[in-house]
C-alpha cells in the first residue's frame, strides 16, 4: 500500500482546518467559566430570551398603563365638567371604561356625592360602599368615605349603622370631630340620650391638651348641660 501523498486533497483540507477560538476564548475568562458555558449553552439561550421578554414585556405594560391613566384621567375632568343627567352618563363611562383606575374610584365617588344632593340615599351608600371596599385603611379616601357612608346611613334614618360607623370614623386620623359629633347626633335621634351625653363627654375629655375652638367647646357644653337635665 502507497504512503498516502502530503498533496491528497482530503488532507489538505484536514490540516488545514484549525477549530476557531470563539468568543470566550478571546476574552480571557476563566476555563473553569467558558467550561460552564459552553456546556449550558442552550439552557443560558433560553433563559437569556426569556429575560429579553419579560424586560420587553414589563416595558410595554408599563407604558400601556401610564397611557391607560392619563386617558381615564382625561376623561374623569371632562365628565366633571358635565351636568345634569349627563353628568352621571359620563361618570359612569368612565367607570366602565377604565375599570381598577384613580379616576374609576373617583368617579364612583362623585355619583355618590350626586346620588346624597339627589336623596336618593341608599345608592349614595352603595357607591361609597363599593369604593371603600376596594382600597386599603391607610388611602387617604378611606376616611372620606366612611363619612359618607356614615352621613347616607344617617340620612336614611339607619341610625343603628350609622352610630357604629360614626363611632369607626372617630377613630380615623382627621375625623375624629365628624366621629364624636355625628354619633352623638345619631344616638340623640335614636332617644338614647345616655348614650349620647356619654359620646359627648367624652368628646369633651378628648380636648385636654389640645387647642379648641371656643365657640365648639361651649355648644359641647350646653349639649352635656341640656341632656344632664334631661336625665
Amino acid at each position: 500500500m502507497s504512503e498516502q501523498s502530503a498533496f491528497d486533497p482530503s488532507q489538505i483540507a484536514e490540516n488545514a482546518y484549525i477549530e476557531p477560538s470563539g468568543v470566550l476564548d478571546q476574552l480571557n475568562l476563566p476555563p473553569g467559566f467558558v467550561k460552564f458555558v459552553r456546556k449550558n449553552k442552550r439552557i443560558l439561550q433560553i433563559t437569556g430570551s426569556l429575560i429579553v421578554v419579560v424586560v420587553v414585556t414589563g416595558s410595554l405594560y408599563k407604558s400601556y398603563h401610564t397611557k391607560r391613566i392619563e386617558d381615564s384621567t382625561s376623561s374623569l375632568s371632562i365628565s366633571m365638567d358635565a351636568t345634569g343627567e349627563s353628568k352621571g352618563k359620563a361618570l359612569q363611562q368612565v367607570i366602565d371604561d377604565y375599570p381598577g383606575t384613580p379616576a374609576a374610584l373617583w368617579a364612583n365617588v362623585e355619583l355618590g356625592h350626586m346620588a346624597m344632593k339627589e336623596g336618593v340615599y341608599k345608592k349614595a351608600l352603595e357607591h361609597y360602599t363599593k369604593v371603600q371596599g376596594e382600597i386599603s385603611k391607610s388611602n387617604p379616601m378611606y376616611g372620606l368615605l366612611t363619612f359618607g357612608i356614615a352621613q347616607a346611613e344617617e340620612a336614611d334614618k339607619n341610625y343603628a349603622d350609622a352610630s357604629m360607623t360614626y363611632s369607626a370614623l372617630k377613630d380615623i386620623d382627621g375625623y375624629k370631630d365628624e366621629g364624636f359629633l355625628g354619633m352623638a347626633r345619631v344616638l340623640e335621634a335614636q332617644g338614647q340620650n345616655q348614650k349620647a351625653l356619654a359620646a359627648y363627654e367624652e368628646y369633651l375629655g378628648s380636648f385636654l391638651g389640645e387647642k379648641r375652638n371656643e365657640r365648639l367647646t361651649r355648644m359641647i357644653q350646653e349639649k352635656i348641660t341640656r341632656l344632664r337635665v334631661q336625665k
